[in-house]
């Protein structure tokens, strides 16, 4: 997933709270009640959080057709239709999801139901969601009122454009914001029983279980590919351990620290004990493959750890994935397109931890293709290259010491 689609997911600030039911629309004089208390609640999270509120943040009731509205907006705002057309070849091409998906209307669907309230950092603005169940009010507001605190502080919109063309880094930056107002949400949470997330981690993991658990109850969520699925829970999941570490280790001093020294990948998300020893990917070159005139560059970026245990997880299993993706060390990929003739070709590269390890996810890819593929042809195979055809034209694998690359969709 590009930046500037990570960043349309970060821009819409979803609560990382699920709604059990449906709930009555929200009464101007409940609004009114309920507003009254923001300032309460943003006292809360600066406690929580160690930051000082520099000024009150403004908020709105918010009903189901605007935030579809607003999303579709910041899609509009954020990526150009080739664009959007270029991300969602690229997710086909790998596997991720299938031939005839929509990724915009699908995209767009999905964070609708899940909305429970945002904060625009454009607007420096917090919304609540005109459905959202009175007992969980409270807490959705509590969240968003964190992104309004981190805000203040740090700029939200400059933190997520630091992170460039880099596709993993803007997913470790997005953990970092929603892993931090989710931490304080279930802090806010745990202090109403008189208990604290300091020295209880156990605390951390049963929120994010509880989280996951939840969001398979909505059907567009239920019903979406896995990438979808994973990449949207990410940051809030992964995002509370992560910040749970952090937090055992700097205290409070650790949120600020975050948004100064972020995480540069999702392997850093994943394993704490890497962003601590300063340990980040590596860079891996990509295969070269003479294209024939009229192929231009529409996409480059990265794939990262998380992208792989995504990816191992949907072809090869749960064990398999938990065991190899940490032993990725760098991902790349690139996608030439021919407009008129209406052909893509996906370059892609991925290195690993030894020549081992690479020639294992060599024989997982193999065997991806030929499941995500309804024709695989093999032509040629000698140590450390395969040559054939697939679905979308014409195929080049090779392995080479601890690096995996390929080219596909090849006229």
């Amino acid at each position: 997933m590009t930046p500037a689609l990570r960043s349309v997911l970060t821009a819409a600030l979803l609560a990382a709270v699920t709604l059990l039911a449906a709930s009555p629309q929200i009464t101007p004089e409940q609004e009114k009640q309920l507003f009254s208390q923001v300032d309460r609640l943003l006292a809360s999270v600066s406690d929580i959080l160690g930051l000082r509120a520099k000024r009150q943040v403004p908020r709105a009731v918010i009903t189901r057709d605007q935030i579809r509205e607003y999303i579709e907006r910041r899609m509009r705002e954020s990526l150009t239709p080739r664009e959007l057309r270029a991300q969602e070849i690229v997710l086909k091409k790998l596997g991720f999801v299938q031939p005839d998906f929509d990724l915009k209307s699908q995209t767009v669907d999905l964070l609708t139901e899940q909305a429970a309230a945002f904060y625009d950092f454009k607007k420096k603005k917090l919304y609540l969601a005109s459905w959202t169940p009175s007992a969980m009010q409270d807490i959705a507001l509590v969240h968003e009122l964190a992104h309004a605190l981190a805000d203040q502080h740090f700029n939200l919109e400059k933190f997520i454009e630091k992170a460039g063309e880099d596709d993993d880094a803007a997913a470790a930056r997005g953990a970092v914001i929603e892993g931090q107002a989710s931490w304080a949400m279930t802090e806010y949470l745990a202090r109403q029983t008189g208990q604290s997330l300091s020295g209880a981690p156990e605390l951390a993991q049963a929120a994010i279980q509880a989280s996951s658990q939840a969001a398979t109850q909505f059907p567009v969520f239920a019903a979406a590919p896995l990438y979808l699925q994973e990449t949207l829970l990410f940051p809030y999941t992964q995002g509370l351990i992560f910040q749970q570490a952090v937090f055992e280790k700097l205290g409070r001093a650790g949120f600020a620290e975050l948004f100064r020294q972020p995480p540069v990948s999702s392997q850093q998300v994943l394993h704490p004990e890497l962003y601590f020893r300063g340990t980040g990917p590596r860079r891996v070159s990509l295969p070269s493959a003479r294209l024939p005139s009229g192929y231009k560059k529409t996409l480059e970026g990265t794939l990262g750890e998380l992208d792989h245990l995504i990816l191992l997880r949907q072809y090869a299993g749960e064990q398999p994935a938990r065991d190899l993706a940490p032993r990725w060390r760098a991902g790349r990929y690139a996608l030439w397109e021919n407009l008129r003739a209406n052909r893509a070709v996906l370059h892609y590269a991925v290195e690993w931890e030894s020549a081992a390890h690479a020639a294992r996810y060599f024989e997982y890819y193999r065997s991806a293709c030929g499941k995500k593929w309804k024709r695989l042809v093999v032509e040629r195979q000698e140590t450390g290259q395969v040559t054939g055809a697939g679905d979308d034209g014409r195929f080049v694998w090779t392995l080479r010491e601890a690096t995996f690359s390929s080219v596909e969709g090849l006229p």
